[in-house]
């Protein structure tokens, strides 16, 4: 029984959803596990490569829906309404605190680091470490009854902007992606904009390839 319900949620996680029941609010003990998924997942050497924005209020996230016009539907500019969940979790670049590459003498001792490649594997690490956490994320949220959806394509100014001045301490964010956690619209197609249900986004087929190794 189990199983199938993991099973049940693997499939589930990747419908990403357009649209919102904004009338509920999720219980802070679900939003506290989905961002525990977020930062206690696996990572190299547990470094700190992003840091894990936790955003409720809707001030806040109206103003980076508004921000995320590099959307299109059949080739018509729209935003992307992943953005306006009950909840939504913004990734920003973070720089670990411990340098890991050294560069050597003849003799094979460490002589200092090397900062051109620890920014390449930092760059490499960052990516994969919050692939990592939005799997995590997605899966953790499937499994609690909500939905969730993605966004990429922002206004990166001014959705760094809007955190910042959210933040209030002067901080400065690099985004490197958002995600909307939330409860569906039941009486729409997940594929229907949140402001506008003439605007519906397409939905393809996995097309993803299983190698089995005998």
């Amino acid at each position: 029984m189990f199983k199938n319900m993991i099973k049940k949620s693997i499939h589930k996680s990747q419908h990403c959803n357009r649209n919102w029941d904004l009338s509920k609010t999720i219980p802070q003990e679900d939003v506290d596990v989905i961002v525990e998924s977020a930062t206690q997942c696996p990572v190299k050497q547990n470094l700190n490569f992003y840091k894990t924005h936790v955003i409720t209020n809707r001030d806040t996230i109206e103003k980076l829906h508004s921000h995320t016009g590099g959307a299109n539907v059949n080739g018509v500019p729209t935003t992307n309404p992943q953005t306006l969940a009950n909840l939504v979790i913004a990734f920003t670049k973070d720089e670990p605190s411990m340098k890991r590459e050294w560069t050597f003498d003849e003799k094979g001792n460490k002589v200092s680091h090397n900062d051109d490649l620890n920014a390449q594997c930092n760059e490499v690490d960052r990516t994969t470490s919050v692939g990592i956490a939005l799997g995590y994320v997605n899966l953790t949220a499937t499994m609690l009854g909500y939905e969730t959806g993605c966004c990429a394509c922002f206004d990166t100014d001014k959705v760094n902007k809007v955190l910042e001045d959210s933040v209030g301490t002067g901080e400065q964010f690099e985004t490197m992606l958002l995600m909307g956690i939330g409860y569906p619209d039941t009486t729409r197609s997940r594929l229907e904009h949140h402001q506008d249900s003439d605007v519906k986004f397409t939905s393809l087929k996995n097309k993803r390839v299983k190698v089995i190794h005998g």
